[in-house]
């Protein structure tokens, strides 16, 4: 095995019931130099006293408290404590696959700035859009850079990657955002272009069927979160070479995207909210032209026509009133 020394960062809030489980997934096989920091943020729970006390059964393992700010700061945390040659980030609630250790000294030894490798997902599987190898630069990726940017999630999560760590120097997750933050910071290491080389395997095991995760919890913040995120997007597909027309069509595709999971939290999800801040949400959708264009043929394709006529006339119609009252409604009372 190679002699790189590796630090593993997991953020931990809320997570002493999950926490020994990723800790003991990250050990398993691990090399003896190795550095897990538990990084507790401010959890009103057990987590702390679990970080401790795993601290306290294997010497590789390093717990850090800090006060509550979210996953950006706990991880910044972690980056600012780390050493060694290799960044890895996992979640508390998620779980490292066997082999991952075994399977990097190609990786290393091929000059790679970040190792990728393939996900499981609890609510499906994840198959990773581009083929394992060498990639001199994210440049290379070709028809996979879509894919990889979008419908896979493969470049947005942190969680999937080991990083050189001098190519996070001076790179941090922005501790204003609640979502997209991981998504900006990728952006952020991707302009250096660094080279990638790609794993074969499946390597990480993403519990995404929680009642906390992006498609099952209401939230207003995701159009606001993709305006921040988009300008770094731009400057790395400029930094790719990406021609303009398709730099175009993918900054296009950012921006619906965010749009129409949004429409789909607002119509989807129940939980509270204002009024006016379900009306502005609406109308800010349909006031882009090319976010009503996809809704109205998302819309036009639902196979339960009835049911989705009240969305139909309101996205026809422009009416963001109407579609915040009758979601509202709807979500209060199903």
């Amino acid at each position: 095995m190679s002699t790189a020394k590796i630090t593993v960062i997991i953020p931990c809030y809320r997570a002493a019931a999950t926490l020994p489980a990723a800790a003991a997934s990250v050990l398993d096989g691990a090399p003896a130099d190795l550095t897990l920091l538990l990084v507790d943020d401010g959890s009103p729970d057990d987590t702390g006293a679990v970080c401790d006390a795993l601290a306290a059964q294997d010497g590789r393992i390093t717990a850090l408290h800090r006060a509550n700010g979210g996953p950006a700061a706990a991880r910044n945390t972690g980056l600012d404590a780390a050493a060694g040659d290799w960044v890895l980030f996992a979640d508390a609630d998620d779980t490292l696959l066997p082999g991952l250790w075994a399977a990097l000294p190609p990786a290393f030894a091929s000059g790679a700035d970040i190792i990728m490798y393939g996900m499981e997902r609890a609510a499906g599987p994840s198959a990773c859009p581009l083929a394992p190898g060498f990639y001199a630069s994210p440049a290379d990726f070709g028809p996979a850079l879509e894919p990889l940017l979008f419908e896979s999630g493969y470049l947005a999560t942190p969680c999937n990657k080991l990083y050189r760590r001098r190519l996070l120097d001076g790179v941090r997750f922005d501790e204003a955002l609640r979502i997209n933050e991981d998504v900006l910071f990728n952006l952020q290491v991707l302009q250096a272009l660094p080279a990638f080389y790609c794993l074969e395997r499946a390597f990480y095991h993403e519990n995404n069927v929680t009642a906390g995760s992006l498609s099952r919890r209401l939230r207003g913040d995701l159009l606001d979160a993709e305006t921040v995120t988009r300008p770094a997007l731009d400057a790395f597909l400029c930094a790719a070479a990406v021609p303009p027309p398709q730099r175009a069509a993918l900054l296009r595709k950012s921006r619906v995207r965010a749009a129409l999971n949004q429409y789909g939290l607002l119509t989807g999800c129940p939980g509270a909210m204002p009024f006016a801040q379900r009306r502005a949400l609406f109308a800010r959708i349909l006031a882009d032209a090319d976010a009503r264009a996809a809704l109205t043929a998302q819309l036009a394709a639902d196979p339960h026509r009835l049911l989705a006529l009240p969305y139909r006339l309101g996205a026809a119609a422009g009416w963001p009133g109407w579609l915040a009252a009758y979601t509202q409604c709807k979500n209060h009372f199903l």
